[in-house]
């Protein structure tokens, strides 16, 4: 099932608000159910679910892997639509804001903890490049840690800005062998999708 060629921001829940919270607000929405999936950590996810909404326009929940991130989107074939529920969403939910984003990982007291809110912060970067995630992101990629590397990797793999694709391909010659597949089939994706500077 196509969810439409746009996508609005990924809105990053609050510590408290859930999967609940969002089947509260897709009941007020008058929306429809159309898919509801859990475990599909290969992409990424351990929960996810769609609901029709307005003309041509879908809401999503996801709940991230291995973290725990919890967000939702709206995803249409109108432009204009996408970008006013995300808005009417984003006021429901009051989501974390870029400060708290990016704070979260300069804050982050050990490389774990690090990770987890450098995964956040790929979720919930604008949909369009934005400096000071980009800086945050490529930073992480070129870390000393090959966890924080990874981290950033997975970041990068949620913002998918053609802007962040050298610092992805720097990693697919990194020592650790895992990191250097993960980022290899992550260039592989964003070049099969047109996602190039």
């Amino acid at each position: 099932m196509r969810w439409g060629r746009f996508r609005g921001r990924r809105l990053v829940l609050r510590d408290g608000e859930g999967e609940r919270e969002v089947i509260e607000c897709a009941a007020l929405m008058k929306a429809d159910m159309k898919r509801e999936v859990s475990a599909s950590p290969e992409v990424g996810l351990s929960r996810e679910i769609t609901w029709a909404v307005a003309g041509r326009s879908f809401l999503h929940y996801g709940q991230e892997y291995p973290y725990g991130s919890r967000f939702v989107m709206i995803t249409g074939a109108d432009r204009d639509e996408v970008g006013t529920l995300t808005r009417i969403v984003s006021e429901y939910f009051e989501p974390l804001e870029d400060a708290e984003l990016l704070d979260a990982v300069v804050r982050a007291p050990e490389v774990e903890q690090r990770r987890a809110v450098l995964v956040r912060a790929g979720i919930g970067a604008p949909v369009s490049c934005e400096g000071a995630f980009l800086a945050l992101i490529t930073e992480a990629m070129r870390d000393q840690n090959a966890r924080i590397r990874e981290g950033g990797l997975w970041a990068a793999m949620y913002a998918l800005w053609p802007e962040l694709l050298p610092a992805v391909m720097e990693l697919t010659v990194d020592p650790d062998k895992l990191l250097r597949a993960q980022a290899d089939a992550l260039v592989r994706y964003m070049r099969r999708e047109g996602i190039t500077p």
